[in-house]
């Protein structure tokens, strides 16, 4: 899919919305102010009348460019400033709602995270995170351009002829850095692989405002849109919908 024709099918400011503001309600804890903690088992307290959906999302990078830092930034979780690298493969969920057309989705974004070191160690854990991946999601930072120019070399090794996830590609930066990685870098490295590049700023308080939401909504509505998109080309393609 073109990244010029993004925007067609989830409404990208309906969290902004004054609907959009009453489903958020249930995601948060009016004790900490932050995004609910939702067990493996749970869900946000919505009304069942409300269809989910559930995903798979692999998310790749080479090791200590802030991965980890990222999915929790994205789970509405203050990012810890101590670097830990992860060992084996850490799994937690995102639910997301989005507005499709005149109805509200809840994605369940299942989010496999794995250190690299634990990926170069055994054999096992890379073809295990990239099994029935839905989506994958590649990391680099633009604070370190070794990161963006080995991006398409490791989307070469992770991504498998035959296999069609949704690809999302997520930079991390900072307002108070330098940045190593060009705009025309940027928008050279979209059009050769049609792949979005989304900005990430992971040194965020903790505390909800409208900077929490503004910052996540673009990336992760980005990415349960392609993977909507995804799943009706399937469709489509085994004659399921018309």
């Amino acid at each position: 899919m073109s990244v010029t024709n993004i925007g067609k099918i989830v409404s990208f400011d309906w969290q902004s919305s004054a609907e959009g503001e009453t489903i958020l309600q249930h995601f948060y804890d009016p004790q900490t102010t932050g995004r609910k903690v939702i067990g493996i088992l749970d869900r946000p307290s919505l009304p069942s009348s409300i269809e989910e959906v559930s995903y798979k999302v692999f998310i790749t990078g080479r090791a200590g460019i802030g991965k980890t830092s990222t999915v929790t930034r994205l789970s509405g979780i203050k990012c810890s400033s101590a670097y830990v690298e992860t060992a084996g493969i850490r799994k937690s969920n995102i639910f997301w709602p989005v507005k499709i057309w005149d109805k509200i989705i809840l994605f369940k974004l299942q989010m496999w995270d794995a250190g690299d070191n634990s990926i170069k160690k055994y054999s096992h854990i890379l073809p295990a995170c990239r099994e029935k991946a839905d989506a994958i999601t590649f990391v680099f930072s633009f604070l370190d351009s070794n990161s963006f120019t080995e991006l398409s070399q490791q989307m070469n090794k992770v991504l498998q002829a035959g296999e069609n996830p949704a690809v999302v590609v997520i930079a991390i930066y900072s307002h108070t850095n330098k940045l190593e990685v060009s705009a025309l870098d940027i928008k050279e490295f979209e059009l050769k692989w049609q792949v979005p590049v989304l900005k990430i700023d992971n040194t965020w308080s903790g505390n909800r405002n409208d900077s929490e939401v503004h910052e996540v909504a673009p990336i992760l509505n980005m990415l349960c849109e392609l993977l909507w998109i995804r799943d009706q080309e399937y469709l489509l393609k085994q004659g399921l919908v018309r």
